[in-house]
């Protein structure tokens, strides 16, 4: 839980970000195969502005 929440605080630095750009960053960080962290760090953010379905558009 704790684990959890940390991600989400952690998430939520990306608020700056607009959707799209978000979108852009994922896809790309998918691509380049970066940390498993990072990228659930950003399907975290997706998730939280209800972005997730958008991820393999």
């Amino acid at each position: 839980m704790a684990a959890a929440r940390r991600l989400s605080d952690k998430a939520s630095l990306l608020r700056p970000l607009k959707d799209e750009h978000l979108l852009e960053v994922y896809r790309e960080a998918k691509k380049m195969n970066l940390s498993s962290e990072f990228i659930e760090l950003l399907e975290e953010a997706l998730s939280i502005r209800q972005l997730s379905h958008y991820k393999e558009a």
